[in-house]
């Protein structure tokens, strides 16, 4: 029997296009954690001024897919779970951010969450790349980010 992650975990992306995030916040879609155990996020800045700060660094929690009710799960402030006092700054710096389900407000139906990241000025170029990883799957299964699609979504495994 073989292991695989993608059995067991579901990614999502930061918006991979929006290029340059000075002066704006960037977010995954609300994912729902109803059936995995942890979360973990993860940020790392690309070619980045190094006037600028990654100001915001969070994940937030729902009700629903559309962001309904959303408050923070942790924060990004001065003194916070990130805390903007110390913020990464420069080219390679990374940000991760781990939760577990029972962390959510689950007593008042909260299991959809999200990660933002952003940066409020706006002095040059601000790249990053990041993701959001569900895992610990209640139900593993084939194909649990999505469903396989020829030239879209593709899984590759050597074995088969």
């Amino acid at each position: 029997m073989s292991y695989r992650l993608s059995e067991d975990a579901a990614i999502a992306l930061l918006d991979p296009s929006s290029g340059d995030v000075g002066g704006t916040t960037l977010a995954t879609g609300y994912v729902s954690m109803a059936n995995f155990e942890r979360a973990m996020a993860y940020v790392e800045l690309g070619t980045w001024n190094g006037s600028d700060d990654l100001d915001h660094c969070r994940i937030e929690q729902a009700t629903d897919s559309s962001g309904t009710s959303m408050k923070e799960l942790t924060t990004d402030a001065s003194g916070g779970n990130y805390d903007t006092d110390s913020p990464i700054d420069a080219d390679g710096n990374f940000v991760i951010i781990e939760i577990r389900a029972e962390d959510l407000d689950t007593d008042n139906g909260f299991d959809h969450i999200r990660f933002v990241v952003g940066e409020d000025g706006n002095s040059g170029t601000d790249d990053l790349g990041g993701f959001l990883v569900r895992y610990g799957a209640a139900y593993r299964r084939k194909e649990l980010t999505g469903a396989a699609s020829s030239g879209a979504q593709v899984y590759v495994d050597p074995n088969t």
